[in-house]
């Protein structure tokens, strides 16, 4: 055989031998997109996915499914009855080895419309374009997703909503127990008209437009992946801010600050150690808060020693009440109340495992640092018995400590009153406050530093080491 002719062989042995991957990738990219379907079924509910067709190629295929949800109905009798909602995913899924020049079983990209819409809701929307989803199948099981959703705005004269282009990234790993991401939105901004109140009408005065935005978010995260425990699933995430910021803007006035925040940094962590989650989240940054510009502020909470059993309790009956209800399901004060009672349920369960909670903020102002904490934990597990005969709060109260600290600086006392709105607040007025609070034994004097502090144990309440009564209701 000469080179030609061995050239041209190994050419169209390639050539067969890649559209031989291109048509098994073309199967596999049939059957994944099936049990996507067959995922979203469980989740939403069969009777969500009214339809659905695969038209599959040979380097290309195209696939369109049809989602509804029936909105729940107005308790007004004499209102319509609400039209079905349809999501229509139109996916154009392109065949690996090379799909598109992407190295991947296959890639599909989707796009997203809304039908069923009324005219409110199309004026609504009129200024919002679909969000498109591009999903890279990887050859060894992985799934990494881009979400965009262009610029838009949404809303009428009284609520109106509008945004720069978002992208979010999220990778599945092969054997699907982790996913990780991150996320990038410049600017997300909000207003709306602040209705008078019952008082302010009498007074003639005129609503108000409330604004709100938030610019340069951006963030990452990953996490494992666990049936039955998306809420609380052992990872971590930071979030990011450029700036946040808040105003009320009165009808022919000038607006008033009412946030200017900016360099933020959040990070939450979840752990799992056997049956028992933990989450920290945490939150600092600068800025103004109305008239009062501090140099930091934040604050930290933690939840520990949760029982991952009861967290999957309540999310299977969550996921099953909406199968059952859809939509409807969220609007149901009887649903509200059968989670409610499900967690009631498995309060014993709960502080069997001794759980805590904590709440931390903190901030500086002229170089000074206030913090303001509270929190609770359970000390020891109460029996059945217990709870049947003397009920939860009377029992916790035993069987828990809570606690409450402040920690105020007294120079900045002039600043939080003027912020207030007491323009005029002299050293003698801080003083005679003062004296008043320590004689009726609410606060003590530390150095530059006004402290209080509340704790309740076994029973018992002390504030600031003195004991307290407590209510006939508590004991």
């Amino acid at each position: 055989m000469n080179k030609k002719t061995a050239l041209g062989a190994a050419v169209a042995l390639a050539v067969v031998a890649y559209g031989g991957a291109t048509w098994y990738l073309g199967q596999r990219a049939q059957a994944s997109y099936q049990e996507a379907l067959e995922e979203v079924r469980k989740v939403l509910g069969a009777e969500t996915v009214v339809s659905q067709d695969y038209q599959k190629g040979f380097f290309t295929s195209q696939a369109k499914v049809v989602l509804q949800w029936t909105p729940p109905a107005s308790a007004d009798a004499s209102e319509p009855a609400p039209q079905p909602l349809r999501v229509v995913v139109n996916s154009a899924v392109r065949h690996g080895p090379l799909a598109g020049g992407t190295l991947a079983a296959a890639v599909v990209e989707s796009r997203f419309a809304l039908e069923g819409l009324d005219a409110k809701a199309g004026t609504l929307l009129a200024k919002a374009q679909a969000p498109t989803l591009t999903t890279v199948h990887g050859l060894t099981g992985s799934h990494h997703m881009k979400l965009i959703v262009p610029a838009g705005e949404l809303g009428d004269e009284e609520v109106t909503m509008r945004w720069q282009e978002m992208k979010t990234e999220f990778s599945v790993s092969g054997d699907r127990t982790q996913v990780k991401g991150n996320f990038q939105w410049p600017e997300l901004a909000f207003s709306g008209v602040k209705k008078a109140s019952d008082e302010e009408e009498a007074q003639d005065e005129a609503p108000s437009r409330f604004a709100m935005s938030f610019k340069g978010m951006n963030g990452d995260f990953e996490s494992q992946i666990i049936d039955d425990l998306w809420m609380m699933a052992p990872g971590k995430g930071t979030i990011r801010f450029a700036q946040i910021d808040a105003s009320n803007t009165p009808q022919g006035g000038t607006a008033s600050t009412l946030l200017a925040l900016k360099d933020l940094l959040g990070t939450t962590t979840i752990e799992r150690n056997g049956k028992l989650l933990s989450m920290a989240s945490s939150l600092k940054g600068k800025g103004l808060v109305g008239p009062v510009d501090f140099e930091s502020i934040g604050f930290e909470e933690k939840f520990q020693r949760i029982d991952a059993d009861v967290v999957k309790t309540l999310q299977v009956a969550m996921v099953e009440s909406y199968r059952k209800d859809g939509l409807k399901a969220m609007a149901s004060e009887e649903d509200s109340g059968k989670l409610f009672g499900l967690l009631a349920d498995n309060a014993q369960r709960l502080a069997a495992a001794l759980p805590a909670y904590s709440m931390k903020f903190v901030a500086t102002l002229g170089g000074q640092q206030g913090e303001v904490s509270y929190g609770g934990e359970i000390t020891r597990a109460p029996s059945a018995e217990e709870v049947t005969q003397a009920g939860w709060g009377p029992v916790l109260l035993k069987n828990a400590t809570f606690h409450a600290d402040v920690r105020l600086p007294k120079a900045w006392l002039p600043q939080l009153a003027k912020a207030a709105g007491q323009e005029e607040f002299k050293s003698e007025d801080v003083d005679g406050m003062i004296g008043m609070a320590q004689a009726a034994g609410y606060v003590r004097q530390e150095g530059d530093n006004l402290t209080s502090s509340l704790k309740m144990e076994g029973g018992q309440a002390k504030l600031n080491g003195r004991v307290m009564d407590l209510p006939n209701f508590m004991r």
